[in-house]
This record gives structure tokens, C-alpha cells and sequence, in this order.
């Protein structure tokens, strides 16, 4: 059973860690410290004729309300997005109307200097998403598993010891 369940746990930590490589190829990312005042860019080549939404996520490391303002741009320089980050993580979709490079600019208008991730590109399809999700499942099912062998260990230890 040991030997299973193990093969679970593997089984899952190798589906999330693929599910993670193939949901981020087609992501452009920077990572960046952005001095007050300053803003970071990022570009992604975004294809119309595979898929019709793109995706943009911003992290922010010492997260202050309204200090972080996001746009997004299209191909033509048109302004699709323009919001406020208001949490820590911050993911947003946006149509994506003409094939080209797509632009997110994220300003920090804070008084302080913030470490900021920043990611776009096209909204990954939904067979991509679920290599992650399997393995979350199978990772869940096998400690679940872990949990299950040592009590039936411990119910039968204390049937042969009486």
C-alpha cells in the first residue's frame, strides 16, 4: 500500500510541477523592483487566430492600497485596461481584438520602492489548466492515503496486541 501511495504522491508533485511549465510557456513575465514614481513594462506577441482572451497577473510585494495602477495596451496602442491593484495578487482577462503586441505598464505612484511581478500573454486553454489541477487532486488523494495506511497500521497493531 506504502508503495502506491507513494507512486500517488509522486504522481501528483510531477503533474503540478508539468502543469506549471506548460500553463506559463506562452507568458511573457518580469520580476522587478520599481522605485517610487517609476513603472515597469512588459510585451507579449499574442496571436487572434489561437485564442480571442488574454490574461494579465501582478504581484506586489508590500502591497499598499492604490499605490499600484495597471494598463493594458494593444497592438495599435489603444488602451484596453486601466485599473487599480487593490490585493496582493491581482489577475485580470481582456479581449484581444487584432493579432500583435500587447503592452501592460504597471505604475507605482507609491512613496515607497516595491518589488513587483508582473505577467502577460494569452489566456492558457482549459487542457493546460487542468495538468495543474490533476496533480493537485492525485497529491491530495495521496496524503489522503498517507493518513488512511496509518490508521489501519495502528487499528491492527492494537488487535494483535490483545
Amino acid at each position: 500500500m506504502m508503495a502506491i501511495i507513494g507512486g500517488l504522491i509522486a504522481a501528483g508533485i510531477v503533474l503540478s510541477f508539468y502543469g506549471s511549465q506548460v500553463i506559463t510557456e506562452g507568458l511573457s513575465q518580469k520580476d522587478e523592483m520599481v522605485m517610487a514614481g517609476n513603472s515597469l513594462e512588459i510585451y507579449s506577441d499574442i496571436d487572434v487566430t489561437t485564442t480571442n482572451l488574454g490574461v494579465f497577473v501582478v504581484q506586489v510585494q508590500n502591497f499598499k492600497e492604490g499605490a499600484i495602477h495597471v494598463k493594458v495596451f494593444d497592438p495599435l496602442g489603444a488602451e484596453l485596461v486601466s485599473t487599480t491593484v487593490d490585493r496582493e495578487s491581482f489577475e485580470k482577462r481582456f479581449d484581444v481584438t487584432t493579432g500583435g503586441t500587447y503592452k501592460l505598464l504597471v505604475e507605482n505612484t507609491g512613496q515607497d520602492q516595491t518589488q513587483i511581478i508582473a505577467v502577460i500573454g494569452p489566456m492558457p486553454d482549459p487542457g493546460k489548466l487542468s495538468f495543474g489541477i490533476t496533480g493537485f487532486y492525485v497529491l491530495i488523494l495521496g496524503l489522503i492515503g498517507i493518513v488512511g495506511v496509518g490508521i489501519y497500521a495502528i487499528r491492527t497493531r492494537r488487535k494483535k496486541a490483545s
